[in-house]
């Protein structure tokens, strides 16, 4: 696979197989996808096995201030394992990506490729498999430095990389 262009691959994290078409993912499984090279599949259990060190995050609710203990695989980590689909004609194209994260249920949030990479918006955004202690069927999106869970998304089962514009 083509190197990504902000981090080193981490060559031992195991890519499982695509389902074929009409086949749906298991329920520990999720797929990335999009504009790139080849659609792989993680299961949970592989992506928890690289897991860095536990961090609380806090966001303010309506009702309160929380906070949780999460344990997982920044964002970026995962996605320097992608081969985006580049076209070399455009100037720093890979800037022209988004991740779309979508959770079983629907729910979804854009976040840019820039704001990913650490070295230029380094939000820190984590597919955290350990939530308060629980370990998850499949991760959650966790943006730890928002001060609102609004783009944290519970059952991540896609991430879909997107060129705009």
């Amino acid at each position: 696979m083509e190197q990504s262009p902000f981090l080193p691959q981490q060559s031992d994290l195991h890519l499982g197989q695509v389902p074929p078409p009409g086949r749906p993912l298991r329920s520990d499984q999720l797929l990335v996808t999009g504009d790139i090279v080849h659609d792989w599949v993680i299961v949970t259990a592989d992506l928890h096995a690289h897991a860095r060190e536990p961090v609380n995050v806090r966001y303010v609710t309506r009702h309160a201030q929380e906070v949780h203990h999460v344990q997982g695989v920044p964002l970026h980590q995962l996605l320097a394992r992608v081969s985006l689909r580049r076209d070399g004609h455009r100037k720093k194209d890979h800037l022209s990506f988004v991740v779309l994260a979508r959770s079983e249920d629907d729910y979804q949030v854009v976040l840019s490729w820039a704001e990913i990479a650490p070295d230029l918006g380094a939000c820190a955004a984590l597919l955290a498999t350990r939530y308060n202690g629980r370990l998850l069927t499949r991760p959650t999106l966790v943006v730890p430095h928002d001060g609102q869970a609004n783009r944290y998304v519970r059952g991540v089962c896609r991430l879909q990389l997107v060129r705009v514009g």
